[in-house]
């Protein structure tokens, strides 16, 4: 997908940190769902100004990447729910999506035998960990 327009429409700062030796073996398809997801959410609440960070990198026999944002952020109260089908935390963003981009992630990455997982604070942002096991070597 092309974000693009939506994070210079909102003049969002998009930085990445990508380590090039650490490969995954996994889907490329189902990956691009995961990514996609998560830098589409990131990107759909972070207000305008705001940071977006995507990070990959080795850890153990794992490859770790972090999706985190300057964006409204999560309360404790739907925190819990945040990766079940349908379920839409904040209302004012129902017309932009139907509450299964996040469950389908978390379907994904248990599929690809990861694991994942969000770190969020209400006007501080979130981070989304998803912890997948590297190529061997």
């Amino acid at each position: 997908m092309d974000f693009e327009a939506a994070w210079e429409r909102k003049g969002l700062q998009i930085e990445a940190s990508l380590d090039e030796a650490v490969a995954v073996t996994a889907d490329r398809e189902l990956l691009s769902l995961v990514w996609n997801n998560l830098i589409s959410n990131a990107v759909k609440f972070t207000g305008p100004g705001g940071h977006i960070r995507v990070d990959l990198e080795e850890e153990g026999i794992g490859a770790v990447v972090t999706v985190s944002d300057t964006g409204c952020g999560i309360s404790p109260e739907v925190g819990p729910h945040i990766f079940e089908k349908f379920y839409q935390g904040d209302s004012s963003h129902t017309a932009q999506g139907n509450g299964l981009g996040l469950a389908l992630v978390k379907r994904v990455v248990d599929i690809l035998g990861g694991e994942i997982g969000v770190e969020s604070q209400i006007g501080q942002g979130s981070v989304f960990t998803v912890r997948l096991r590297r190529r061997p070597e």
